[in-house]
Order: C-alpha cells, then structure tokens, then sequence
C-alpha cells in the first residue's frame, strides 16, 4: 500500500494507491485490495495497465494466469512518466527493462514462462530513477 503521512498542502495523497475494483463501494474496493489489484502511483498523472496473455487466456494486476507450457505475453501500458523507465521483475530481481518517450505514454511488452518466472511484477521509474509506479504481480502457474 502506498501512502503518506505528510500534512503538507499539496502532498497529501502522494504516492498513492489504486485499487482495481468493480465497483466504486467499500465492499468492492475491499475486495479488489484482498485479491491484491492494486499498485501505487508517485501521482495522479501516472496511469498503469499491466497484463498477461496466453493460451488465449488473460490476467490483470493480482491475478494468476494458467500459461500451461505455452509462453506468456507481459503488457504494459504507461501514461505520465516522461522519458522514464519500465522494468519487469521476477523471483530472479529484474528480468527486463525499456525506456518510455519524452511524451511519458507508451507500451512495453516481453515474454516470458511459467517455468522462468513463477510471478512478475512492474515498476516504473522517471526520468531521474524516482519510483513513479509499482504494481502487484501477476502469478504464472
């Protein structure tokens, strides 16, 4: 979970954590932080959309993806990090990394296996290596 304790006009709420969730109520936001769909964000200018696809099947932030002996697609999806980076991250540490444009949107995507990778998980950096998005793993089984 993201947060601070900062009572500062103008950092309250920074970072921050989203939560992926059904619906906006207590119950569903709940429920989305218990099955871990959430990831932190350095701001509200920072969007993230991390996935993974195999077999015709697909995962999100939280969830476990059944790749079976077949390899899997890790997609992400970055707004407002100007020329900053995107890495993967594995039981191993970082697996793999590339950098964003100056516009601060863009996609990265690699590949990967259940049996090289029993989780992987996102972070984004900015320009000067501040941490500026980090999600929750997506589990390959």
């Amino acid at each position: 979970m993201g947060n601070s304790d900062t009572h500062l006009e103008g950092q309250i709420g920074v970072p921050h954590t989203v939560v992926l969730a059904d619906e906006l109520n207590t119950a569903a936001i709940l429920d989305g932080i218990r099955a871990g769909r959430s990831w932190i964000a350095a701001s509200a200018a920072v969007e993230l959309s991390f996935t993974a696809s195999a077999r015709g099947r697909s995962a999100g932030i939280g969830d476990r993806l059944n790749s079976g002996d077949q390899p899997a697609v890790l997609r992400v999806d970055v707004q407002g990090v100007p020329s900053g980076t995107v890495s993967f991250h594995t039981e191993q540490g970082k697996a793999h990394h590339s950098l964003l444009t100056g516009t601060g949107s863009g996609t990265v995507e690699w590949v990967t296996s259940e049996e090289e990778s029993a989780f992987v998980r996102v972070e984004v950096r900015d320009a000067e290596g501040r941490m500026a998005a980090l999600s929750n793993p997506i589990v390959l089984t």
